[in-house]
């Protein structure tokens, strides 16, 4: 399964079980916007700097997906992100998701 399907099957589960997750966050490292749980490995933390990814993510800032921990340990050079009107946009470098979420789900 490629990094881009999981990445899209990851928003869809997380976005489902979102209603779920009325728990305490933790308070996030700085440069951190939010941090979304993929599953008991993997944690896709959304950065509050620019991505290096070019293509389609020209602009957007980066992404950290890794396990979970601190923020800085994991593959920065594979997606991007921004938000636009409250909603969490993606992207790769070949393309701009067509599923996007509410920002909420990261906060």
């Amino acid at each position: 399964m490629g990094r881009t399907r999981i990445f899209f099957l990851g928003i869809a589960m997380a976005t489902a079980a979102c209603a779920a997750s009325a728990q305490t966050r933790k308070p996030l490292s700085p440069g951190v916007v939010g941090v979304l749980r993929i599953d008991a490995g993997t944690d896709y933390v959304f950065l509050d700097r620019p991505t290096t990814v070019g293509g389609a993510c020209k602009g957007w800032k980066a992404v950290s997906i890794q396990a979970p921990g601190p923020a800085g340990s994991g593959t920065t050079n594979l997606m991007c992100w921004k938000e636009s009107n409250g909603q969490l946009l993606t992207a790769t470098e070949q393309k701009v998701t067509a599923q996007v979420a509410p920002m909420s789900l990261i906060r």
